[in-house]
């Protein structure tokens, strides 16, 4: 039986509860709008124009109020409504209380969530809204618990500086420079403080018995792994957009990829 240090323990578990905060406490209502509403027989082209100019692609629809559908604006035509309105279905339907995280990846399926307060539906989230600061906080929470964790790791599994064998004398250059700056402001800190992640990724990489740990499959995947991962990083640290470079269904792919990585690192 492996015995493992009560300092890693506490530290590991301080991780997890940092984890669990970003993905228990933050919930769906963070990025949901108030969702306006029309009456069924309301004539579909005025209530198209309305939305044009409120930039809405869907709105409520009411019968002896209360909200039994929607409309998607671009559906709308001649005629009442009525004809034109959607029932809600049960997988487009989630609670108030809903993990953010949870929301993500519903979206992988549907494009649009509608947020039930009780007993009533009162609130609506498009893949538009997933751009919001709370989506942000998240990722950038979840990709800096991984390097907190690969730091963790790199620490345990390489004492003495021992992982400088994994990069070039380049990296190790700028990360003595850096360690170098960060003393002389009296940080009390090691040299691996100042690896960056596409130092760890390399480290992690290059050595076969600890990438098998993590589950990666291969060092080509690994790498386009982190590649994208790194370039999500700089799109949330420069306000970019999330999808940038890649696809909405690349990035719910490379944020469940992130979470099963979290949860290796959390059993080493």
């Amino acid at each position: 039986m492996t015995i493992i240090p009560t300092q890693q323990r506490d530290k590991v578990s301080s991780y997890k509860n940092l984890r669990s905060l970003y993905e228990k406490n933050i919930t769906v209502n963070s990025i949901s709008e108030t969702m306006d509403t029309c009456h069924l027989n309301d004539d579909a082209d005025t209530i198209k124009s309305m939305m044009v100019i409120k930039d809405y692609d869907v709105l409520g629809v009411e019968d002896n109020g209360i909200v039994i559908g929607y409309v998607v604006g671009n559906e709308l035509k001649d005629g009442s409504c009525k004809e034109y309105y959607r029932s809600f279905s049960p997988t487009e339907l989630v609670s108030e209380s809903t993990p953010l995280i949870d929301t993500l990846y519903i979206f992988k399926e549907i494009e649009r969530i509608f947020v039930l307060e009780g007993n009533r539906i009162t609130k609506v989230v498009t893949r538009a809204d997933l751009q919001k600061p709370p989506i942000r906080m998240l990722l950038f929470g979840l990709i800096s618990l991984l390097e907190m964790h690969l730091y963790r790791i790199i620490n345990d599994y390489f004492p003495e500086d021992t992982w400088k064998e994994y990069l070039g004398s380049n990296r190790i250059k700028f990360a003595e420079e850096l360690f170098s700056l960060r003393k002389s402001r009296n940080e009390g800190i090691q040299l691996s403080d100042c690896l960056q992640i596409c130092d760890k990724r390399d480290i992690i990489l290059n050595e076969d018995p600890l990438r098998e740990l993590l589950g990666i499959e291969s060092k080509s995947k690994g790498k386009s792994f982190f590649k994208k991962l790194e370039s999500l990083r700089n799109n949330l640290a420069h306000a970019q957009n999330l999808n940038t470079n890649y696809s909405w269904d690349e990035m719910f792919l490379l944020i469940e990829q992130t979470e099963k990585l979290l949860g290796k690192c959390e059993k080493i």
